[in-house]
C-alpha cells in the first residue's frame, strides 16, 4: 500500500539535529500537509514543531523503520511558499549556517509552537476515600500543570502512576491577531431612552450619527470607561472586536500632492521602470546627493510594479524611517502600504504578515526583517542607505539585509535598486565595473546647494567642552531665524566613564571587559553589551574615596550642556534611551517636523534620512569617533556619517550650513566629507584597498571563538588556524589567514571571544574544505562572512 511520507525539520537549532526527520501524513492530513506547512511531530518524548520540506509517496511494505505520525498542523496555510524555501537555502548556504537557523528569520516568533501541559483527572478511577477528591472539587475534569503541582506537590507522580491524571500536552496559540474593541447602538425603546444619563445620551447621539467607534475613539471623545461599561450594561450600546490597524493613514493635511519630476528623476525612474516590465534579476545603483528626491523615484517605480500586478519592497536601514517612507507612500496608495519591523508586537507582525500573503497589502517598507514576508509576484526591491551597517545582523545567522535582497531578487527574477547618496566602496566599484547599472542624480530637487560645511579644530578650542563657542553661536542665530537645527554626538549616556580621582580605578561592567555607562535621568551605571544596571557608587571600591570623576560626555550630558547654553530652545534628545517607548521615535519626529523642537539632538539615528523641512543648520560634534574603529571600513563609516548628517542642512530652497567639529581636520576622510567629493574619497580609498587586498579586491569571513574560559577558547582558536595552515595547500584559490586574535572587547556576557580573519579571492573552496571538518561541528564557534 503507498503511503505518504513528509520529511520534517525539526525546529531546534542543534547541529545533531541539522537533517530532516521522516514522518507519516495520516489520512486525516492527505492533501493537507504539504511543502512549505509548519507542524506538530513527536520527538524524543516530546512535542516539537516541525517544517515538511518535501513530501513523497512510498510502499509502506518497502519500509524497514517504524514511521510515527504527524499529529496536527500549526497553520492552516503553508508558511513558507517555495520562494522562501529557496532564499532560506541560499543564506544557509552563502553564511554557512544551519537550514532551521535559517528558515527562523521568517517565524513571527522563533521559538515556534508552545505546548502547555496539562493533567486529564479520570474521576472514574479515583477511589471514593482517596485524598484527591477533598482536595479537588468532582466538577473538574482536568488542571494545569502548574496548579497540579501547586495543589498536589510531591503526590502528583503517584497520582499519574495510579492514572488517576492523565498527562497531555495541548498547543497554545503563538500568534493572535492584534484586536481593538468597538462600539455600536442598540436598538432599545423611547421609554427606556429617557432613562439614560446626560453622558449616554450624548453618546448614543454620537454613535447613531456617525456610526460605530472604536474604544480609543470614545475616550479621545471625552468618554470615560465607566460612561462606555454603563452605557453597554444598560442595554444601549453592545461591544466587538474588528481587526487592528498596525499604522493610521496620514492626516488630510499631509497628504501627498502630485509632485513633478526633474530631469534626472524621470531619467532613473525610465531605468528602474524599464528593469521592472522585463521581469528578471538586476541589479542598478541609484546614487544621488542628499535631497535629489530618491523616495520620489521609489515610490513611482513601486506604482509601477502596482500597475505591472505585483508587490515591492523598500527596506531601510532604520525602524524610525518606516514610520517617515510609510506616510510618504500611504499619502499616495493608501491601504496597499504596510510596514514590518522589530519593534511591532508579535500579533502587529502577524496580521500584517498575512495582509502580505492575502495581497491585501503590495508596498512592503520595512527593516532588514521584512524581507522574511510571503511576497506574492514581488517586481520590485528597493535597498535604500545600501551602505548602512544596520543592513548586518548581529547573531546568527548574519547575513546582511542588501546581499539578502539580491538573493531575492534572483529568486522573485525582479530588479533590485541599491540607493544611497555616498554608496559603499564595494557597491561603487561594482558599478564603476559594469557588474550593475549606475543611474545618477547629481542635483537637489530644488537646485539649492549642498550644505556648506566647516571644520572646527578641536585642538586649538581653549574651554575643552563638547560644544564649542562656534557651534553655540552657529544654534543660537538658528534659532533667532526660527528655523531648525540638528546634532549629532554618536555617544549615549550622560559620562561614558567613571574613575576613582585617587588611585584610578575605573567602573568596569562584571560581565564585559567594557566601561559602565552613567545614565543621569535614571541614576544609573549601564553597561551597552550587556545591558546590566549598576546603582550609581557614592565611593570607590577598591580606596573608598569619594572622589569620582565623571569623564566623557554622552548625549544626555551634552543635552545639559545646551539647556545651560541655549535656555530659551526647544531642545529634544534622540537617542535609544529617549525612544524606549513604543511609537515614541515617531512621535519625537512629528513634533520635530511640525516645529515644535528647535533641536533634535542625538547619536546616528538622527542622520538617517530623515527628510524634515525647515532643518538649515546640522552640528557634528565629534566626527572622529568612528575612524578609530579597529576596521577597514572605518573610513568609510566615517564619510557616510558626516555626509549622511551634513544632508538633512538645508533641503528646502535655502542653502544649509553645517559645523563639523574635530581632533583631525587634515585627515583625508575629513576633508573629502567637507568638500563633499564621494568622487574624490573613492578614488584614495579604493587605491587603499587595491593595495592591501580588502574587498573589493577579495572575500573576507571571521571565525570566533567564544568560552567562559579564556584558555579554552583560545586553544579551540588555535586549533582551527592549524587546520587552516594544514588546508591551505589544497584551495584552489591561495588564503591567507591571521593568527588568533583577541575581538576589541574581549569579554562579553562572561564569554570570551577570539577570531581568526580569512582573506582570499573567492572563499568558496574554502567553505567546503570547513564543510567536511568535523572541527566546525563544535559548539562555541561564529563564522560571520563578510564581516563589517
Amino acid at each position: 500500500m503507498l503511503i505518504s511520507i513528509a520529511e520534517v525539520l525539526i525546529n531546534r537549532p542543534s547541529k545533531h539535529l541539522n537533517r530532516t526527520f521522516s514522518y507519516r501524513i495520516p489520512d486525516a492530513l492527505l492533501g493537507k500537509a504539504d511543502v512549505g506547512y509548519r507542524c506538530v511531530v513527536p520527538f524524543a518524548r516530546r512535542t516539537e514543531e516541525g517544517i515538511i520540506l518535501s513530501v513523497r509517496r512510498e510502499e509502506e511494505e518497502k519500509i524497514s523503520y517504524r514511521l510515527l505520525p504527524i499529529r496536527s498542523l500549526v497553520d492552516p496555510f503553508p508558511w513558507f511558499t517555495e520562494e522562501m524555501l529557496a532564499l532560506a537555502r541560499k543564506l544557509s548556504s552563502y553564511y554557512m549556517c544551519m537550514l532551521i537557523e535559517a528558515l527562523r528569520l521568517f517565524f513571527i516568533d522563533k521559538k515556534g509552537i508552545l505546548t502547555e501541559a496539562e493533567y486529564t483527572i479520570d474521576w472514574a478511577r479515583v477511589p471514593m476515600e482517596a485524598e484527591l477528591r477533598g482536595l479537588i472539587d468532582p466538577s473538574v475534569d482536568s488542571l494545569s500543570e502548574k496548579d497540579a503541582k501547586t495543589l498536589l506537590g510531591s503526590d502528583l507522580v503517584k497520582c499519574v502512576k495510579a492514572a488517576w491524571l492523565v498527562r497531555k500536552e495541548r498547543l497554545s496559540a503563538v500568534h493572535k491577531e492584534p484586536l481593538e474593541k468597538w462600539l455600536a447602538p442598540n436598538e432599545v425603546p423611547d421609554e427606556a431612552q429617557k432613562r439614560r444619563s446626560p453622558k449616554q445620551a450624548l453618546l448614543w447621539q454620537v454613535l447613531t450619527e456617525k456610526g460605530p467607534m472604536s474604544f480609543r475613539e470614545a475616550a479621545e471623545k471625552g468618554f470615560s470607561s465607566s460612561v462606555v461599561k454603563a452605557f453597554c450594561l444598560s442595554g444601549y450600546g453592545k461591544v466587538f472586536y474588528k481587526r487592528k490597524k498596525t499604522f493610521s493613514l496620514i492626516d488630510e493635511q499631509e497628504k501627498r500632492k502630485d509632485r513633478a519630476l526633474t530631469e534626472e528623476q524621470q531619467q532613473a525612474l525610465s531605468v528602474i521602470s524599464k528593469a521592472v516590465d522585463q521581469e528578471a534579476f538586476k541589479g542598478i545603483l541609484l546614487k544621488g546627493v542628499t535631497g535629489s528626491g530618491k523616495t520620489e523615484v521609489y515610490l513611482r517605480a513601486a506604482e509601477r510594479a502596482l500597475e505591472r500586478g505585483g508587490s515591492a519592497l523598500i527596506l531601510v536601514p532604520e525602524i524610525a524611517l518606516t514610520s517617515q517612507m510609510t506616510s510618504y507612500f500611504a499619502s499616495l496608495l493608501g491601504d496597499k502600504v504596510v510596514f514590518i519591523h522589530s519593534g511591532l508586537s508579535k500579533g502587529e507582525r502577524y496580521n500584517n504578515r498575512q495582509r502580505i500573503a492575502n495581497g491585501e497589502s503590495t508596498i512592503i517598507i520595512g527593516s532588514r526583517s521584512a524581507i522574511f514576508m510571503p511576497f506574492r509576484h514581488l517586481k520590485l526591491i528597493v535597498v535604500d542607505e545600501e551602505y548602512d551597517s544596520s543592513y548586518k545582523q548581529g547573531e546568527t545567522p548574519r547575513y546582511n539585509g542588501r546581499d539578502a535582497a539580491k538573493m531575492m531578487g534572483e529568486i522573485y527574477h525582479c530588479p533590485i535598486v541599491l540607493g544611497a547618496a555616498t554608496p559603499s566602496i564595494a557597491t561603487y566599484h561594482a558599478a564603476k565595473t559594469g557588474k550593475i547599472e549606475l543611474v545618477e542624480m547629481k542635483h537637489r530637487v530644488f537646485q539649492t546647494k549642498l550644505p556648506a560645511i566647516h571644520i572646527y579644530d578641536l585642538k586649538g578650542d581653549p574651554t575643552g567642552e563638547a560644544l564649542s563657542h562656534p557651534m553655540v553661536e552657529m544654534l543660537r542665530a538658528t534659532i533667532a531665524r526660527k528655523e531648525k537645527s540638528i546634532l549629532l554626538l554618536n555617544r549615549r549616556g550622560f559620562s561614558t566613564t567613571l574613575m576613582c580621582a585617587d588611585c584610578g580605578y575605573v567602573f568596569k561592567c562584571p560581565n564585559c571587559d567594557v566601561s559602565l555607562v552613567y545614565h543621569k535621568d535614571t541614576a544609573q551605571l549601564k553597561c551597552h553589551y550587556c545591558e546590566t544596571v549598576h546603582p550609581l557608587p557614592h565611593e570607590c571600591p577598591k580606596c573608598h574615596s569619594r572622589k569620582i570623576l565623571y569623564l566623557g560626555r554622552g548625549t544626555q550630558h551634552v543635552e545639559e550642556d545646551l539647556h545651560e547654553a541655549l535656555p530659551e530652545a526647544r531642545i529634544q534628545r534622540f537617542d535609544v534611551d529617549s525612544t524606549q517607548k513604543k511609537n515614541s521615535a515617531r512621535t519625537i519626529l512629528e513634533k520635530f517636523r511640525r516645529g515644535d523642537i528647535d533641536i533634535l539632538f542625538g547619536t546616528q539615528m538622527v542622520a538617517k534620512g530623515h527628510d524634515i523641512p525647515g532643518v538649515q543648520t546640522v552640528g557634528i560634534l565629534s566626527a572622529d569617533g568612528p575612524l578609530n574603529m579597529p576596521s577597514y571600513l572605518a573610513s568609510e563609516q566615517t564619510f557616510n556619517l558626516i555626509t549622511q548628517c551634513a544632508g538633512r542642512a538645508g533641503r528646502g530652497r535655502e542653502q544649509g550650513e553645517v559645523l563639523l567639529q574635530t581632533y583631525n581636520p587634515d585627515h583625508y576622510v575629513i576633508q573629502a566629507a567637507a568638500r563633499q567629493d564621494y568622487e574624490g574619497f573613492y578614488r584614495q580609498e579604493i587605491e587603499y584597498r587595491r593595495l592591501l587586498n580588502y574587498p573589493p579586491f577579495s572575500r573576507m569571513m571571521k571565525i570566533t571563538c567564544f568560552h567562559k574560559e579564556e584558555k579554552t577558547a583560545a586553544e579551540k582558536a588555535n586549533r582551527i588556524y592549524h587546520w587552516f595552515l594544514q588546508v591551505n595547500p589544497q584551495l584552489a584559490v591561495p588564503t591567507t589567514f591571521t593568527p588568533p586574535f583577541d575581538e576589541p572587547i574581549k569579554r562579553v556576557r562572561n564569554m570570551y571571544y577570539i577570531s581568526i580573519l580569512i582573506k582570499g579571492r573567492t572563499l568558496s573552496s574554502l567553505k567546503s574544505a570547513m564543510r567536511q571538518s568535523p572541527i566546525f561541528e563544535e559548539n562555541d564557534i561564529i563564522i560571520d562572512v563578510d564581516p563589517m
